[in-house]
């Protein structure tokens, strides 16, 4: 699951990395287009460079509250090891187990 979310963030990032110049391009239409100057715009980029920082610290801060929650359902590797050692133990068991039956 988290490779499908990290694979859709670095999609999206992919994206945009390639969208970067065709948004200046856009910016700069829209702009001559709005009659906004060339003086107003760099607020106007940086007001947009700063709401996409925000999103991105949403976004940072959503993926680690989900990895959280993932985390709790998924063993960690203490937890594997642990497991592993109980589960060599059960077969140990068994195995004397079914020895003593066949005797």
């Amino acid at each position: 699951m988290l490779n499908l979310l990290e694979e859709g963030f670095n999609l999206g990032l992919g994206v945009a990395s390639a969208a970067c110049g065709k948004v200046d391009e856009l910016v700069k239409s829209t702009l001559d287009k709005v009659g906004v100057k060339v003086e107003d715009s760099t607020g106007l980029r940086q007001k947009l460079v700063e709401e996409g920082k925000a999103a991105r610290e949403r976004i940072a801060s959503a993926a680690k509250s989900q990895s959280a929650k993932l985390g709790e359902y998924l063993p960690n590797a203490g937890k594997l090891d642990e497991i592993l050692e109980k589960l060599a133990k059960l077969d140990a068991d068994i195995a004397e187990i079914k020895a003593a039956l066949n005797k």
